[in-house]
């Protein structure tokens, strides 16, 4: 049987691993499932119809599958969230169920989202995703594997951030920011490649160093994006990483965010 402190309320209803741990003061909602080895470590609420996987890790005052925060909720009507594994969930951290009946918020797994962090409704976070403390993505967001958002950014709806990629801290966004780049200031631009975290990932130099004249072509050039996506298309190794950054940035409904002017790097 799970492991449940007296001061815990689990629902009827409720599904939970015979190996869940449920701390003090937590609350379980009635469609709520809970797999193998994760842990509610206390003063948590896990309610809606959240599906959590194997071995997640909540922290106190962490609040999973509550309503979205949008008028076109329907009272009564089912919307959902999806959580993979192994996912961190620490203080004062939330993430809201889908807002049209029948949709979902979905994460995948080995994420973290530290204190008092914010996943809207309908959003997909990938896998090995960091939200820093108090970052925030608005609803329908799409945050692709590997990226890291740091602390205080806030993402505009509908927006998209690419795999690889890092947002600097306090920096607000409404495009999106294309595969492997480093983003920073309010709609500022790229500032540089994400070195350190693709060298940290095991991308090798020759990879890097095309991902580096993806750079200077699209932002350093003075293309406009159409001729920078062409010029990179036909100049360099179409290497996964080439087609990746191609493919996102052609796929971009909300435009995706230019160069930073000042004090740029290449």
């Amino acid at each position: 049987m799970p492991k449940i402190h007296p001061s815990a309320i689990v629902s009827d209803g409720a599904e939970l691993d015979d190996s869940v741990e449920v701390g003090p003061f937590c609350f379980v909602g009635p469609n709520v499932r809970i797999g193998a080895g994760s842990r509610l470590l206390g003063h948590c609420n896990i309610d809606g119809h959240t599906t959590l996987g194997r071995n997640n890790v909540i922290h106190p005052f962490a609040a999973l599958g509550q309503p979205a925060q949008d008028h076109a909720v329907v009272e009564g009507e089912a919307t959902y969230l999806n959580i993979g594994d192994s996912n961190i969930f620490r203080e004062g951290c939330t993430i809201h169920t889908g807002t049209k009946p029948g949709s979902e918020t979905r994460i995948g797994s080995r994420n973290m989202f530290m204190n008092a962090t914010h996943v809207a409704h309908n959003c997909i976070v990938g896998n090995d995703v960091i939200y820093v403390g108090y970052a925030g993505t608005a609803g329908y967001c799409e945050i692709f594997d590997n990226v890291l958002i740091s602390g205080l950014v806030g993402i505009h709806q509908f927006c998209r951030v690419g795999r690889f990629a890092i947002i600097s801290g306090g920096s607000v966004f409404s495009k999106d920011i294309p595969p492997f780049m480093m983003a920073e200031g309010r709609n500022g631009g790229v500032k540089m490649i994400n070195k350190v975290g693709l060298q940290r990932a095991g991308f090798s130099t020759e990879t890097i160093s095309v991902i580096k004249q993806i750079f200077r072509i699209y932002y350093r050039s003075g293309l406009i994006p159409t001729n920078a996506l062409e010029r990179i298309r036909t100049e360099l190794p179409q290497i996964p990483e080439v087609r990746e950054f191609i493919h996102f940035c052609e796929t971009s409904k909300k435009g995706v965010i230019s160069a930073q002017v000042e004090g740029h790097r290449s």
